[in-house]
């Protein structure tokens, strides 16, 4: 289903951000280890929830395009479930059961809504030097890679990665499922992961290095212009990797992850500037999947909608 829906579509449209969002406006119920994934247990949480993932769901079905979204579970693994206030939960699954339910209220007419099981690093994305080696890494998030495969997502997504032997790890935990998965990567303008592996040599060890290539690659939590640099020096030395590469969430902030490590106030761009640099991207970098990442809010994606259909 995945597979045909990503080529069949000439935009898909993702959500803008969540965490940080439902963080910055003082949702509370927040919980310190599995962040906005334990909302879903609480009927006022949950509302709150609910609301944000709506307005971009809306966005998509307003302007009749389809929408690959996400389950709130990127720092939902073993380890951190087990530290939580929700240990006795399953929490990726009832994560997706919620997602799923989101997506049954618009009815069978609704324009055509994915949904990925997500899991993130295993610690902080803008510090690659902390990432676990390749078979820790397999070890490690296996668990709740099976959990949400196990659940229903349409596919599976790690999202922020910025070393390549724990990417490595995950998708060979994502390709002993039956279900399609997705890398998304941090990278630097030069294009390179956080850790230095150049993005071209890390898709092309993947792809040869596990028993099922990922469905495509994604970038997060990098501005558009960061990821235009990075897609043209990738394709000067490998044109066939930045072909694998499909998809972004972009932050609103050109700022490198070592500015905005621990930045305290949100550093944003327009809307309207957004929309438009987001959505060039699909001219120039051939991109198919854009959505945003940290700054961006419901007024972004409406902006990034607008001016996808009025290219459509």
């Amino acid at each position: 289903m995945y597979q045909a829906f990503m080529e069949n579509a000439d935009f898909v449209l993702g959500p803008g951000s969540m965490y940080e969002r439902l963080r910055r406006g003082g949702a509370a119920g927040l919980d310190p280890h599995i962040f906005h994934a334990s909302l879903i247990y609480d009927e006022r949480s949950r509302a709150v929830l609910e609301g944000v993932c709506r307005e971009y769901l809306d966005i998509a079905q307003r302007h009749g395009l389809p929408m690959a979204t996400t389950s709130p579970t990127w720092r939902a693994n073993a380890e951190r479930v087990a530290r939580s206030g929700c240990a006795d939960r399953a929490v990726n699954r009832d994560s997706l059961r919620f997602m799923r339910e989101l997506r049954d209220s618009y009815g069978p007419g609704a324009a055509p809504i994915v949904i990925g099981g997500t899991t993130g690093p295993k610690g902080d994305a803008y510090l690659p030097a902390a990432a676990p080696g390749t078979g820790e890494a397999e070890s490690f998030h296996r668990p709740q890679v099976e959990e949400l495969a196990d659940s229903g997502a349409d596919f599976l997504v790690a999202k922020t990665l910025p070393a390549f032997p724990e990417a490595l790890g995950i998708a060979r935990c994502m390709a002993a499922t039956e279900v399609p998965y997705v890398l998304s990567f941090v990278v630097r303008p030069e294009g390179t992961l956080l850790d230095g592996t150049p993005l071209d040599e890390a898709i092309a060890r993947i792809d040869n290095e596990t028993p099922r290539a990922p469905a495509h690659y994604n970038v997060n939590c990098v501005h558009a212009s960061v990821f235009a640099a990075a897609i043209a020096a990738t394709r000067d030395r490998r044109p066939e990797a930045a072909a694998r590469i499909l998809g972004l969430d972009a932050n609103t902030s050109a700022k490198t992850p070592e500015e905005l490590e621990g930045l305290t106030e949100l550093d944003t761009e327009a809307p309207e500037d957004f929309g438009r640099n987001v959505w060039d991207l699909s001219k120039t970098c051939g991109t198919v999947y854009l959505g945003g990442c940290c700054g961006s809010g419901t007024a972004h994606i409406e902006a990034l909608a607008l001016r996808g259909k009025a290219d459509a």
